[in-house]
């Protein structure tokens, strides 16, 4: 008997019930063999406890449409009896198909957008079905690319396999999916799928790019190199200007947003002030050069200068509003939160909150700061420290909580709008840390030192360079790592989002920018 056979006999009469097989599809042959030493006075046939029909005349059989049922486990049944009160019954689960294959996943998905230098074409499927298949093909214009005779159902496909070079791209790709289980029924599903490059464009320079570019109202990018050059492009990487300067330019510009004005400070310690168009407008000895990037706020441009002096300039004509001097040189960027406070951390281990030029208050770390603060919705200020920790204080300054990350931070802790706080390190960890609580809720493992500062999109993906010369997108909700990109040399910067690119610069003295998301078309 099949498999899952239920029996119940009373007097000299016993039945068996017969299948084609346990799996059934469409007019499929029930049969009740029947031996009783009295003629029974038929057969009846059950489904799922329904009398569907009766036999009376052997052989005892009836063709059951499986099509009048849902897919899956049913329960058939026969039962006879005799004249003298003897009586028999049998019941059989058997498994009902009449549908093809389902597929519940497609990768990629239809309409989906690839990238070239993420690697291979990965295909796969994930299928419902209640009977196995028998086979499954994967083709790509047409070439037979995979073929599964068992899960899982997936696979990479190189691009030279399919003749995709990054000469051709962009490139239509036309997928099918086959499968068949073992009735025969099948599902196939077609459609096209683009890939294009990752890069958008590159532009070369004759310096090394350690610093954060700016974005300026019209879009248009503006960055300075160490060969004594800022230059600025449009946001399809085409030459606008090039300014030369006295000194080599290695922390990020201040741009005003309201008048396109850019603020660059040189190893020659002195601050430039440049108009959207490139000219000079005013520059100021400050005798010492900016120990990291320059910040516009409001009428003033605020610069934290490597001897340990905090200013803020008036961003028309340069002339100093307010200064401090500050025990310890600094290597970092200020920050200046909403109130006008400025947060600077510097090498005595302390971070600094300035006001109008007089200092509010200090938190210790356990070292040098070189990292730039960073100022949360609630007012918390995040800073990390080459000790290896994080540091949250209350907008009085006082600690909130600690948190060890291990290696030297560098970049600016990012606080997203999703809870989490988010910092790279030089042991090459990118971190997700609450920002209630200060706990680690994920660490992913990147290639290279992170001296750069991630950066969140609308979709929450973060993006991060490395001394590998990576640039990474990675899920701010569990750390994954979506894709990278690499480049000829270090990225030390924090890339800069456009509408669909991140632009970053490398010591391998070009400017890049690169797709985060398909190119609308």
């Amino acid at each position: 008997m099949p498999a899952g056979v239920d029996t119940i006999s009373s007097g000299n009469i016993t039945i068996e019930l017969q299948l084609e097989a346990e799996i059934l599809s469409g007019l499929s042959e029930i049969v009740a063999a029947v031996d009783s030493e009295l003629p029974p006075m038929g057969v009846e046939f059950y489904v799922d406890k329904v009398r569907i029909d009766t036999d009376i005349i052997p052989p005892y059989d009836i063709m059951l449409n499986t099509a009048l049922y849902e897919d899956g486990e049913h329960q058939l049944s026969v039962y006879t009896a005799n004249e003298v009160g003897g009586y028999a019954s049998a019941t059989v689960t058997a498994v009902f198909d009449n549908t093809a294959p389902a597929f519940t996943s497609l990768v990629p998905a239809q309409g989906q957008g690839l990238f070239f230098e993420d690697g291979p074409l990965h295909m796969g499927l994930d299928v419902a079905d209640v009977n196995p298949l028998a086979a499954v093909e994967f083709r790509v214009n047409g070439l037979l690319v995979a073929d599964f005779p068992a899960p899982p159902y997936e696979g990479d496909i190189p691009w030279e396999t399919i003749y995709v070079d990054e000469g051709s791209l962009p490139k239509n790709l036309f997928l099918q999916f086959y499968a068949r289980d073992f009735l025969g029924l099948v599902t196939e599903i077609e459609y096209n799928v683009k890939v294009h490059r990752r890069l958008a464009w590159s532009s070369a320079t004759l310096g090394e790019i350690w610093a954060t570019a700016g974005l300026l109202p019209d879009g248009n990018l503006v960055f300075g190199n160490l060969n004594n050059k800022v230059t600025c492009v449009t946001p399809g990487g085409a030459p606008v200007w090039t300014l030369d300067l006295p000194g080599g330019i290695s922390v990020a510009p201040g741009v005003d947003p309201s008048t396109g004005k850019i603020f660059v400070g040189a190893l020659d310690g002195r601050i430039y002030a440049i108009s959207s168009a490139g000219s000079q407008l005013w520059n100021q000895d400050l005798l010492s050069p900016a120990g990291g990037g320059l910040v516009v706020s409001g009428a003033y441009v605020i610069v934290a200068t490597y001897d340990g002096k905090v200013r803020a300039l008036t961003t028309s004509g340069g002339a100093e509003a307010w200064s401090v001097q500050l025990p310890g040189l600094i290597s970092s960027s200020p920050t200046v939160a909403a109130d006008g406070t400025v947060y600077v951390g510097t090498q005595d281990a302390k971070l600094y909150a300035v006001k109008n030029g007089a200092v509010q208050w200090t938190h210790p770390t356990g070292g040098e700061i070189w990292s730039t603060p960073a100022v949360g919705p609630d007012g918390t200020v995040y800073v990390g420290s080459n000790d290896g920790w994080l540091y949250a204080a209350t907008g009085a300054g006082e600690s909130k909580w600690v948190i060890e990350i291990k290696g030297q931070i560098w970049g600016q802790p990012l606080v997203g709008l999703d809870g989490g706080v988010y910092v790279g390190s030089t042991s090459k960890y990118l971190t997700r840390v609450d920002a209630g609580s200060g706990t680690i809720e994920w660490s992913t493992k990147l290639d290279g030192l992170s001296y750069s500062s991630p950066v969140m999109d609308a979709e929450g993906i973060l993006y991060i360079g490395t001394t590998a010369g990576r640039l990474y997108g990675v899920e701010a909700e569990s750390g994954e790592v979506l894709w990278s990109y690499t480049v000829g040399d270090s990225i030390h910067g924090t890339p800069v989002l456009t509408p669909d690119c991140a632009a970053f610069g490398s010591t391998d003295r070009s400017l890049y920018c690169v797709h985060t998301h398909p190119p609308v078309e």
